[in-house]
């Protein structure tokens, strides 16, 4: 028998996903390398399951380093912005525009930039990705 998916412990919430990889002495061989396996790898897990779903779907998991907080980015949520430590971002970013929660089920709305709207049902039995 499948499993079931269970709508209550699916997260969604506006926060944009950003990453620090653990920052000790390296050489910068080691920096560079450690950097390239970690870092995307990384912000998928940072980022809510539906957006990391819909990245991997849409192969949009590009990343770049950015020096400054992305909009939407909550210092009291996320920690206040370190511009020393090495920080990364999605290239094309998604953001949240509307989430339903009922008592078997969720819903999702994400607008990816460049890429219109994609709606993600979760359901116990089902998941439906559409574009819309």
């Amino acid at each position: 028998m499948p499993g079931l998916i269970d709508a209550n412990h699916i997260h969604a919430d506006e926060l944009p996903g950003i990453w620090s990889p653990v920052q000790w002495e390296l050489s910068e061989e080691e920096r560079s390398q450690e950097l390239e396996a970690q870092a995307a790898a990384s912000l998928l897990w940072a980022v809510d399951a539906p957006e990391a779903i819909l990245r991997l779907l849409l192969d949009e998991t590009t990343i770049e380093r950015v020096y400054a907080p992305p909009d939407g980015y909550d210092p009291e949520l996320q920690g206040e912005w370190n511009e020393s430590l090495v920080t990364f971002a999605f290239k094309r970013p998604i953001k949240l525009e509307r989430m339903e929660r009922n008592a078997d089920s969720v819903s999702v709305l994400y607008k990816l930039d460049g890429a219109g709207y994609w709606l993600m049902e979760f359901t116990p039995e089902r998941v439906v990705i559409e574009r819309v």
